[in-house]
C-alpha cells in the first residue's frame, strides 16, 4: 500500500492547527495586567453573550465551509458497470457536496481511455478488469473497487454449428485486445484445451464485433453489455448461443470493475482523491437503496433500453460502501488483483508481477469511508 503523500499529511496537519487556533472574538491584550484586588475584578466587564454566540457561529461556519471547487474530467463507459456510480453521484448532488464539477468523457474500451489519461486529457476513469494489466505496467493506479463482473460473454449463433468450447478449433473469433473480452477468450480456450494457434483471432472494437457477428462474418466473438443485448435483440434471443461467461471462472479469478488514476494526478491531488472517493461511496449506498432509479438514470444517460440495463445490473455483484471498505482494507481486493496480474503474466501482457501495493492504492477510499463514519 502506498503511503499517504507528504502533501496530504501537511494539509491534514494545517487543518488541525487551524481548528485549534480559531479566532473566537476579541482577544485580551497580552500586556493587560491581572486585577490586583477583588474589587477591581468585580469592575471588569462581564462576557458578552452576543459576542460569544457570534464567535460560536463563526467557528461553526469555518468547520462546515465548502471545499474549494475543482473541475474533473472523468471517463466512463456506455454500459451499466461503466457509469452507474458516476450518474448516481451526479444526480444526487454527491459531487456538488464535495465541491467537484465533473465533465464526463465517453470511452468504449479501457486501453484507449488510459492512453488519454496518460496524455493528461482525462483525470479519473472507470475501467473493467480487462485493462487492469495497464495498472500492473504502472500507467495508472487502482484506487476504488466497486463491483465484481459476470457480464462478459463468448457468443456464437446457431448456424455456426458451434455448441461447445471444443468446437471453436479452426474457427474465426473476434475480440478486442486489452479488454475483459480477451480475458474471457483466453480462459475459454484453456478450458477447452486449445491455444490461440488453434483458432483464427481477429481484432475489432465492440461496434465492429456486433456488426461482424450479426452479419455472420465471424464464427464467434467476445462481448460485454450493452453490446451483448444488442446482438440478441438484432439476431433474436433464440438464435444466439452463449458458450461461456466471465462468471464461469469465478472459482479461479475475481473480475473487479474499478476506478483508476495516473500516479502523477494522484500524488498531486490527494485531497481531490478523497473527495471523489467519498462521493462514490455515498453513491454506492444510494444505489443499493434505489436500484430501479439507478437503472432508469443509466438508461437515460446512455440512451439504452431499460430492460437491457436492468439485465446487466442484475448480472453484476455490486458493492455498498461497507463492503467496498472491507475488501479494500482487509487484503481481499489485493488478493484479487494479485491473481489477475499472474494471469496477465501467463498471457504475455506483462513481463512480470510487481507488488500489488505499488498500483493498488486503497488509502483514499479508507480515509473517505472513515470520514463518513466518525
Amino acid at each position: 500500500m502506498k503511503k499517504l503523500p507528504i502533501g496530504l499529511l501537511t494539509v491534514m496537519l494545517c487543518g488541525l492547527l487551524a481548528g485549534c487556533s480559531g479566532n473566537g472574538g476579541p482577544q485580551q491584550n497580552a500586556e493587560t495586567k491581572a486585577p490586583e484586588t477583588t474589587a477591581e475584578a468585580k469592575q471588569q466587564p462581564e462576557a458578552n453573550p452576543t459576542t460569544e454566540a457570534a464567535a460560536a457561529e463563526t467557528a461553526k461556519g469555518q468547520e462546515t465551509a465548502k471545499p474549494e471547487t475543482v473541475k474533473l474530467r472523468v471517463a466512463y463507459h456506455p454500459n451499466f458497470g461503466g457509469n452507474n456510480l458516476y450518474i448516481t453521484a451526479e444526480k444526487n448532488g454527491f459531487f456538488e457536496e464535495e465541491g467537484l464539477i465533473v465533465e464526463p468523457v465517453k470511452f468504449t474500451a479501457g486501453p484507449q481511455e488510459i492512453a488519454a489519461m496518460v496524455a493528461g486529457d482525462v483525470d479519473i476513469g472507470y475501467i473493467g478488469h480487462g485493462a487492469t494489466f495497464l495498472a500492473v505496467q504502472r500507467q495508472v493506479n487502482v484506487f476504488l473497487t466497486e463491483f465484481l463482473g459476470n457480464g462478459d460473454e463468448l457468443l456464437t449463433y446457431k448456424e455456426s454449428g458451434i455448441t461447445s468450447l471444443e468446437d471453436l478449433k479452426g474457427k474465426t473469433i473476434a475480440t478486442a485486445p486489452g479488454t475483459s473480452g480477451e480475458t474471457v477468450l483466453k480462459l475459454a480456450l484453456e478450458k477447452a484445451g486449445l491455444s490461440r494457434d488453434d483458432v483464427r483471432i481477429v481484432n475489432m472494437d465492440a461496434a465492429g464485433m456486433v456488426a461482424a457477428i450479426v452479419a455472420k462474418k465471424v464464427d464467434a466473438c467476445t462481448l460485454w453489455p450493452p453490446q451483448t443485448s444488442e446482438v440478441r435483440k438484432t439476431m433474436g434471443e433464440e438464435n444466439v448461443v452463449r458458450l461461456t461467461t466471465i462468471g464461469d471462472f469465478r472459482d479461479q479469478f475475481a473480475f473487479p470493475g474499478h476506478w483508476v488514476v495516473t500516479p502523477k494526478y494522484m500524488d498531486a491531488h490527494p485531497d481531490v482523491m478523497v473527495r471523489f472517493s467519498r462521493a462514490m461511496l455515498n453513491a454506492m449506498d444510494y444505489r443499493k437503496e434505489h436500484p430501479e432509479e439507478t437503472a432508469e438514470n443509466v438508461a437515460e444517460f446512455i440512451d439504452a433500453p431499460l430492460d437491457g440495463v436492468v439485465a446487466e445490473m442484475n448480472n453484476i455483484d455490486l458493492f455498498d460502501a461497507d463492503y467496498c471498505y472491507q475488501v479494500m482494507t482487509d487484503g481481499t481486493a489485493a488478493k484479487w488483483y494479485d491473481a489477475l496480474q499472474n494471469l496477465y503474466v501467463q498471457d504475455g501482457k506483462v513481463e512480470k508481477t510487481v507488488p500489488v501495493e505499488e498500483w493498488f492504492c486503497p488509502q483514499f477510499a479508507k480515509e473517505a469511508y472513515e470520514s463518513l463514519h466518525k
